[in-house]
């Protein structure tokens, strides 16, 4: 016999979808690992996360005045660090 589930259960697996497992819905995650040879899923989310940095940086830099010299300084800074990344 089952005990019957306290509230707080309930609760949480309200939140959960059994049928529709959200781990597979990952086509583009794996797609992305074969492309750039990660192994792990944990490579995957570091590399996610660089790339939304980086992103999310030259997002900042381009809304930099054209004119402005901290502007061309930081593109080539930028733009030298992600070369020697690969």
């Amino acid at each position: 016999m089952v005990r019957q589930l306290k509230y707080h259960e309930k609760k949480l697996l309200r939140k959960v979808d059994f049928i529709d497992w959200k781990g597979e819905h990952n086509v583009r995650e794996i797609e992305v690992m074969r492309r750039y040879n990660l192994r792990t899923r944990e490579e995957y989310h570091k590399y996610s996360a660089l790339v939304r940095m980086s992103q999310k940086l030259s997002h900042t830099i381009s809304r930099l005045d054209p004119r402005d010299p901290q502007r061309h300084e930081s593109e080539e800074a930028l733009l030298d660090k992600l070369y020697n990344i690969g």
